[in-house]
């Protein structure tokens, strides 16, 4: 099982080649369906898919609210690599289960047919729980599609992404205060920073 779990993938993507001793991984399945509902352009989801495009990888587009689960199974076979972006963490993981794509997806991960890569919620969504970031005020219209707040389940601690960002200081400033009531272990990630899980192992991965 390798995941390339990133703040910002555009800052980070270079790494991954290295990680992998160089051998050939191209060919990329991208969602940004966390993206959905998003009230302003999604730069960031151009700005990974033409991270990928520079550095050589051959991206496709698949939208968990159109496809079945066959072809789903089928893209997951023929990449390399299974990229999601960022957005809203309570409306992707909500997607995911009612599509009861959950499966198909954890079960290509864990038997290393496929490399996951993700940016922000991408990386948020694979831990066993995402109740710290019921806090966020943009997430509350999604808490009950996810009535329980358990990811996917592939790692036993919690991303928070862009810590450098000031941005982000209202929301990550809420999570800390419930830190007391929430035993999830949590890394947190400047944009230029990704955790690469491979197995057991977690190393931290910087730019600067």
């Amino acid at each position: 099982m390798k995941l390339f779990l990133a703040s910002s993938l555009d800052k980070t993507l270079p790494f991954l080649r290295p990680l992998l001793g160089n051998k050939p991984a191209t060919k990329v399945a991208l969602i940004a369906n966390a993206s959905d509902n998003a009230t302003e352009e999604t730069w960031w989801v151009d700005a990974d898919r033409n991270k990928f495009k520079e550095l050589g990888y051959v991206t496709t587009n698949v939208d968990l609210r159109t496809i079945s689960a066959n072809k789903l199974t089928q893209v997951l076979k023929e990449v390399d690599i299974l990229h999601v972006a960022g957005g809203s963490v309570f409306y992707l993981v909500g997607l995911i289960k009612k599509r009861e794509f959950e499966n198909i997806i954890t079960d290509a991960i864990k038997s290393g047919s496929v490399i996951y890569t993700g940016t922000s919620a991408g990386s948020m969504i694979v831990s066993r729980s995402i109740a710290m970031f019921a806090f966020d005020e943009e997430e509350k219209e999604f808490l009950a599609d996810v009535p329980d707040q358990k990811g996917l389940g592939l790692i036993n601690f919690g991303i928070v992404p862009h810590c450098n960002n000031a941005e982000f200081i209202s929301e990550y400033g809420k999570i800390v205060e419930h830190l007391p009531t929430h035993t999830e272990p949590l890394i947190f990630l400047q944009d230029t920073q990704a955790a690469w899980v491979e197995d057991d192992m977690i190393k931290i991965i910087s730019a600067q």
